[in-house]
């Protein structure tokens, strides 16, 4: 635990370090901004408004989880906060993860090869260096369910579940699914309670939302996939860090079906989901992890191989600035000052999508409007610097 404890203080302080970069360059988007003035919104009215979606975030997804961020926010309502609470969070399921093996009776050595190959992976490594999600409390919170299941503690299973039906209203589809699967193989009345507890929650935030005259954010889905030979290689670069372990269960891996729809049968062409490092794919890698975990614990061997592959994966196709050839991001200071000490003031300014960097910074101000949300930018900005 100490050498896992250590490797994920690592991680965290390196990626605070990393993100700072990238905040300062103002390379942030639309997503970290709505996050800030949604949390520092709620500490101020209880609205939840932001002005890139010109509504309250309850509205588009069922995230009452991170209230628990608002009194932070509103103590200091920078983009730093946000930051911190994301690299301690990834960092933290790390740790989180090594319990969970070890609970299960992995060897020492295995589970801390195992839980630094989840680390050093190029897909969690992105979740700590791409934009702030509601999903960063998935690992964490996914493995300490696994914990509270190992254990058949039903009111952790209980207390962990609700706790997850509260980052996305797609996790009250995927504990609908594991609960049935879970009473129909492991413990009865622990799945079925699970299961009852998702559709409640799933059938509360539906009623919500019609109350409102809202509906929430879907992407389309149809039953064909769009970017097949991508998926593939997606899901091939994700399993190399566990070093192809949770094939080893067999027909269990058909449970990971409805995860792997949702990433692979959305008719988003122009972002798929299915790619290294977005958060989209947290709850799929946290899964993973617990697959390899089960089948380390007859095959601990592997557990070096996944350490390996991990590191490899790691220097060769990484997400982040971690790799050959690239550099960090070139810092804007004066342009970052400036849209930092929007904040303070709350003064009335708008940004355009080609500024979503500067209003990220700028969005603990509640009256820092952005136009443009959704509709393609006429400048990419490149994922890193490459000279």
């Amino acid at each position: 635990m100490k050498i896992v404890a250590a490797a994920a203080a690592l991680f965290a302080g390196l990626y605070f370090a990393l993100d700072l970069n990238k905040l300062h360059a103002l390379y942030y988007g639309f997503d970290n901004g709505i996050f800030l003035q949604t949390l520092s919104h709620f500490g101020h009215d209880a609205s939840a408004f932001n002005w890139a979606e010109g509504k309250s975030h309850w509205f588009v997804h069922d995230s009452w989880l991170l209230l628990v961020l608002v009194p932070f926010v509103k103590v200091y309502p920078y983009q730093e906060t946000l930051i911190a609470a994301q690299v301690l969070l990834i960092a933290g399921s790390g740790v989180a993860l090594y319990a969970f093996t070890r609970g299960i009776g992995v060897e020492r050595i295995a589970a801390t090869c195992l839980a630094l190959a989840y680390l050093i992976s190029p897909a969690v490594q992105g979740f700590a260096y791409n934009d702030f999600s509601e999903s960063h409390f998935e690992p964490l919170l996914i493995f300490l369910f696994a914990i509270a299941v190992s254990r058949r503690s039903l009111v952790w299973i209980l207390i962990m579940a609700q706790l997850m039906l509260g980052i996305k209203e797609d996790l009250a589809l995927f504990l609908l699914w594991f609960g049935v699967a879970g009473a129909i193989w492991y413990d009865r009345r622990a799945g079925l309670v699970v299961a009852a507890l998702a559709l409640v929650n799933a059938i509360a935030y539906q009623a919500f939302l019609l109350a409102n005259g809202q509906h929430g954010s879907v992407p389309q889905y149809s039953l064909s996939v769009h970017h097949l030979p991508q998926d593939l290689a997606f899901i091939i670069e994700m399993l190399v860090p566990f070093a192809f372990a949770p094939l080893l269960l067999r027909w269990r891996i058909l449970l990971a079906l409805p995860l792997v729809a949702e990433l692979t049968l959305a008719e988003r062409t122009g972002f798929p989901l299915a790619r290294a490092g977005t958060h989209y794919t947290e709850a799929f890698i946290a899964l993973l992890a617990i697959g390899a975990a089960i089948v380390m614990r007859e095959k601990p061997a592997l557990a070096r191989w996944a350490l390996a592959g991990s590191a490899a994966m790691a220097l060769f196709f990484n997400t982040t600035v971690l790799h050959f050839g690239r550099h960090l991001y070139v810092v804007d200071r004066p342009a970052y000052d400036a849209a930092r000490e929007l904040v303070a003031p709350q003064r009335a300014i708008t940004f355009s999508a080609e500024e979503q960097g500067a209003w990220s910074v700028a969005a603990g101000d509640l009256q820092a409007r952005i136009t443009g949300f959704g509709q393609p930018l006429h400048v990419q900005k490149p994922a890193w610097n490459t000279k």
